[in-house]
C-alpha cells in the first residue's frame, strides 16, 4: 500500500512540475486575441532560441501561435522601437498577428496542409470596419498589390461577440486607378468566410475594396432579411513599399529642406511688418 501511493505521489509531483514548467515557460499570457505584457516578455526571452533555431523554432514550441504571433514581432518595425509605449505598441501588433495566424489555420483546415511559417512574414494586410449598429465586424486580410498578380480577399463576417456569422450575404467592387478589377453584386456566405481573387492588377498602386452588406438570412427569402441592409464600407490595400511611400518620402524631405528658409522668409516678414 505504502509503496503503491509513494509511485502515485512520485507521478503526480513530475506531472505537476511539467505542467508549471510549461506554463511559466512554454507558452506567453493570451487574452482576448492578442499578447499582454507577459507574453511579450516570452517573446523577448525567446528570441535569442528563436535566432539559433530558425525554423526549428516552431517544431520546438509545437507550432504554437504563440511562436508563430513571436516570430513576426520580431520582424516588426515596433519590436526595435525604444519609445515609452513601446510595449503597448507591441500588445497592439500581436493582435494584428494572431489574427492573421487565425484566419490561416481556417484555410488550413479545410486544407489540411500546415503551413509553420509565421502568418505575419507574409506580404498581407489585416483591415477591419463595424457597421453603424455594431452587430457586424467586417475583416479582410489582402494580398499586396503586385503588379500582373491578382489581389487574393480573404473576408471574415464576425459578430460583436467575436464569431463567425452565418448566411451573410453582400455585394464587392474592387477597384484601381478607378478601373473596376472585380465586381460582384450578389455573393452569400454561409459560413461568414469568403475568399475572392481579383484578375490580374496592371500596376501596384493602392486598391479600394468597396464592400455592401445586402443583409443576413438565406439568399431565397429576401424579404426576411434582417438588418444591417445596404450599408457601404470602403476599405483601401496599400502596398508595403509602394509609390505612395516615396512620394511620402519625397514629401518629407522637401519639408526638411525647404522648412528653414520658410521660416526664415516667414520671420523677415514679421521684422519687416513690425511697426
Amino acid at each position: 500500500m505504502n509503496k503503491n501511493f509513494g509511485l502515485v505521489l512520485t507521478v503526480t509531483l513530475i506531472l505537476g512540475i511539467i505542467y508549471l514548467n510549461q506554463n511559466s515557460y512554454g507558452s506567453p499570457f493570451y487574452s482576448d486575441g492578442y499578447f499582454t505584457e507577459n507574453g511579450i516578455d516570452w517573446c523577448q526571452e525567446n528570441r535569442g532560441l528563436y535566432e539559433i533555431l530558425g525554423e526549428g523554432f516552431f517544431d520546438h514550441h509545437r507550432h504554437s501561435i504563440e511562436s508563430r504571433v513571436c516570430a513576426s514581432l520580431y520582424q516588426d518595425y515596433f519590436w526595435t522601437y525604444d519609445g515609452p509605449d513601446r510595449i503597448e505598441k507591441l500588445i497592439e501588433r500581436s493582435k494584428h498577428y494572431s489574427q492573421l495566424e487565425i484566419f490561416e489555420s481556417y484555410e488550413e483546415s479545410e486544407t489540411g496542409i500546415i503551413d509553420t511559417t509565421p502568418a505575419g512574414n507574409k506580404d498581407q494586410t489585416l483591415l477591419r470596419g463595424t457597421t453603424q449598429d455594431g452587430e457586424v465586424i467586417i475583416q479582410i486580410i489582402s494580398s499586396s498589390p503586385v503588379v500582373n498578380q491578382g489581389l487574393e480577399i480573404n473576408l471574415s463576417f464576425i459578430d460583436k461577440n467575436n464569431r463567425l456569422m452565418s448566411k451573410v450575404n453582400y455585394g464587392i467592387l474592387i477597384t484601381q486607378n478607378e478601373k473596376n478589377i472585380f465586381e460582384n453584386k450578389n455573393i452569400h456566405s454561409e459560413n461568414g468566410l469568403s475568399t475572392l481573387i481579383s484578375r490580374p492588377l496592371t500596376s501596384d498602386d493602392p486598391v479600394e475594396i468597396s464592400l455592401i452588406v445586402n443583409g443576413i438570412g438565406l439568399p431565397e427569402n429576401q424579404e426576411e432579411w434582417k438588418e444591417p441592409k445596404g450599408e457601404i464600407m470602403i476599405f483601401t490595400v496599400v502596398p508595403e513599399f509602394g509609390t505612395l511611400v516615396f512620394v511620402v518620402l519625397a514629401l518629407t524631405m522637401i519639408t526638411i529642406v525647404f522648412s528653414p528658409r520658410l521660416l526664415k522668409k516667414d520671420h523677415l516678414i514679421q521684422k519687416n511688418c513690425n511697426f
